[in-house]
């Protein structure tokens, strides 16, 4: 990657032996800031050349790749796929059948605990893509969003409307919280803020909300602050503890490793446990799919058994036991496919 310097330093040494008078009036930047523009040029159109060919190489051996990474894991994404459909057609019959009566009776804690489920299920989605496509790390980080996603869920379920009607206003602080940021950074974001009398109608609605719920609701999790009086400042750990998953903590730690630019993170990755050698993974991997497909089945058939309990019948609780064994099939398989392999 050093040929342009190269070819630049000996032809400026050439120059200079040739003219060794010149020595202290040569602009070295100057050079440079001519010489780029005409390297730019040739080698962006040499690139763009080559472009279509390259690219269809390399989607021809990702395609392959897939099909094959498809072989060594299907039963194990089929029956994660088979999990995700089950929650998704759960969540779609309960909000059918339901959400007339939630309208009616002004009932928040339904609206969000579906809309968490749904979201839910479309990330579950998204974690089955990667791992398809061969990007286990990434189906891990993923996983961490899904199981702040159930936890948050379970947490409004358990403490009712008026925990509902605060999730739901903290709308305006991270909206608002959001807007000044923009506003501080429009100019080297090159990206224009929203005007001033919109952020000023904002911050009128936000100080109206703090003068009711109290200063504490400023905070990222502030909608969950009245209910930890002795915390001076609540985080997500506290909502994990409340609703008994803070066991899960070691697991979302570790997934933590692959969004954060920590060491941990750069040196130890899941598309990377079968390797013998010290390789940089850069693309497509076939390893380490367990855990983010077993945790992926945990939290979504938590956050499933959770909005089937809004409205406990005999039908939900035979549909939660079914989705406890597909729950546990999907770790199972995973399991067996990896030591297969190992």
């Amino acid at each position: 990657m050093d040929n342009l310097h190269k070819q630049f330093m000996s032809s400026l040494n050439e120059k200079l032996t040739d003219n060794p008078e010149i020595a202290d009036e040569i602009d070295i930047s100057e050079l440079i800031s001519e010489v780029t523009p005409d390297a730019v040029r040739l080698i962006k159109a040499s690139l763009l050349e080559s472009s279509t060919e390259m690219l269809k190489e390399r989607r021809e051996l990702s395609e392959g790749f897939v099909q094959r990474n498809n072989e060594r894991w299907a039963k194990g994404f089929d029956s994660l796929e088979t999990l995700i459909v089950t929650c998704t057609e759960a969540g779609e019959d309960v909000n059918n059948s339901y959400r007339n009566e939630a309208v009616t009776e002004q009932n928040l804690v339904f609206d969000l605990v579906v809309r968490l489920h749904a979201r839910a299920c479309q990330i579950s989605q998204e974690i089955l893509c990667l791992m398809k496509s061969g990007f286990a790390d990434a189906a891990h980080a993923r996983w961490r969003a899904l199981h702040e996603v159930n936890v948050t869920a379970m947490f409004i379920a358990k403490h009712g409307q008026e925990c509902a009607e605060r999730f739901y206003f903290h709308d305006v602080v991270d909206s608002y919280d959001g807007m000044r940021e923009h506003k501080k950074y429009e100019d080297r974001l090159n990206e224009k803020a929203p005007e001033q009398k919109d952020i000023d109608e904002c911050k009128v609605e936000y100080e109206r909300l703090i003068q009711h719920y109290g200063k504490k609701f400023s905070g990222h999790y502030g909608w969950a602050a009245y209910l930890f009086p002795d915390h001076n400042r609540v985080g997500f750990g506290a909502i994990e503890k409340d609703v008994q998953l803070e066991h899960m903590r070691p697991y979302y730690k570790w997934a933590s490793q692959n969004i954060h630019s920590g060491s941990k993170g750069t040196r130890n990755r899941l598309g990377l446990n079968e390797a013998t050698e010290d390789i940089l993974l850069v693309g497509q991997s076939n390893s380490g799919m367990t855990d983010p497909a077993h945790a992926t089945a945990i939290s979504l058939g938590q956050i499933t058994c959770t909005i089937l309990m809004l409205h406990p019948t005999i039908d939900h609780i035979v549909l939660m036991n079914i989705i406890s064994d597909f729950q546990d099939q999907v770790g199972e398989d995973f399991l067996t496919i990896a030591k297969m392999n190992s």
